[in-house]
């Protein structure tokens, strides 16, 4: 029986593992394209985004930090035996899942507010016509930050054998999640 929850739980930690890593990379290659030069896209994000003169710079660092990001769920799999590189990974992995679901959770909820009226847009209230990037942001940006920081959740539990340290590890999870989102609504916003 103890061999077969030790299998289970190498099993779910690859697998959570890769999922990480392929979430990461599969995202990462858009900012890649569009760091190298690319447009095709574009017109998912806001107006003018495309033309920002920082625009090639904010996707190859974001191109870098998802490619970072895919390589620590390997890092789980893959990993030293050593206390620190265990601790690092686990701090790595709990600041990804914190920043990334908060963010994820933010931006939908204020996306919703500014389609339904609660919150007027820069250019004032939503239009499907001229706004049409709240939309994909909604569907398809925000969503991907919250899956990214359940994935980061996900690893770290899998990683974590004793029961304790897996509910030591939700609890913080969930701090850090609502850490994250105390500061958006107060207007800082670290993703």
């Amino acid at each position: 029986m103890h061999t077969q929850t030790q299998h289970t739980q190498t099993k779910s930690l690859v697998w959570s593992g890769y999922a990480v890593f392929i979430w990461s990379i599969v995202y990462m290659l858009p900012h890649l394209y569009w760091a190298l030069g690319g447009k095709m896209g574009g017109s998912l994000l806001k107006p003018n985004t495309i033309q920002s003169i920082h625009f090639d710079l904010i996707n190859w660092i974001a191109s870098v930090f998802l490619t970072v990001a895919g390589l620590i769920g390997l890092a789980f799999i893959y990993r030293s035996k050593g206390r620190v590189s265990r601790y690092m990974l686990l701090f790595i992995a709990w600041a990804g899942c914190s920043l990334a679901a908060s963010h994820g959770i933010y931006g939908i909820v204020y996306r919703v507010l500014q389609i339904s009226g609660v919150v007027e847009l820069e250019t004032g209230s939503f239009d499907i016509h001229e706004d049409a990037f709240v939309l994909w942001d909604l569907v398809l940006f925000e969503p991907w930050f919250l899956i990214e920081g359940i994935l980061f959740g996900i690893v770290g539990y899998c990683f974590l054998k004793k029961a304790r340290s897996r509910k030591i590890w939700l609890a913080a999870c969930i701090i850090g999640i609502i850490f994250g989102l105390v500061t958006g609504i107060m207007g800082v916003r670290f993703a």
